[in-house]
């Protein structure tokens, strides 16, 4: 299943994406924010803490997820990118999209825990 059009657009332009996975226990999480934007017909985020933080270990685990960003509740399949031409549409995207924390969303650390969502039907 392909994001649509609209969707793609609410992700470029709502700034509220929360991330939710299973625990080791199986139980939902507590929603994360995190920082979402498309970059050619994908939807791609990062979380302001990199690889380390407890959100993006559990979708290593899981490889799955639910988001909710706008009116748009999905789950999604999870990915994690980490060649250079998605690094830098990806870092553009967010320059396009963020005014503030540029450094910090662009950054090494945080561009590691880059993870690509598509949408399960």
């Amino acid at each position: 299943m392909n994001w649509t059009d609209k969707e793609l657009n609410t992700m470029d332009y709502e700034d509220s994406l929360f991330i939710y996975i299973r625990d080791e226990n199986g139980n939902m999480h507590q929603p994360t924010y995190i920082w979402g934007v498309s970059v050619n017909g994908n939807s791609y985020a990062r979380g302001a803490n990199g690889v380390d933080y407890k959100w993006y270990k559990a979708a290593i685990r899981e490889r799955k997820a639910h988001i909710k960003i706008g009116n748009i509740e999905k789950h999604v399949v999870l990915t994690f990118p980490n060649d250079s031409l998605t690094r830098r549409e990806f870092d553009q995207a967010y320059k396009n999209k963020y005014i503030s924390y540029i450094e910090l969303m662009t950054s090494d650390k945080t561009a590691a825990a880059t993870v690509k969502m598509a949408p399960i039907e």
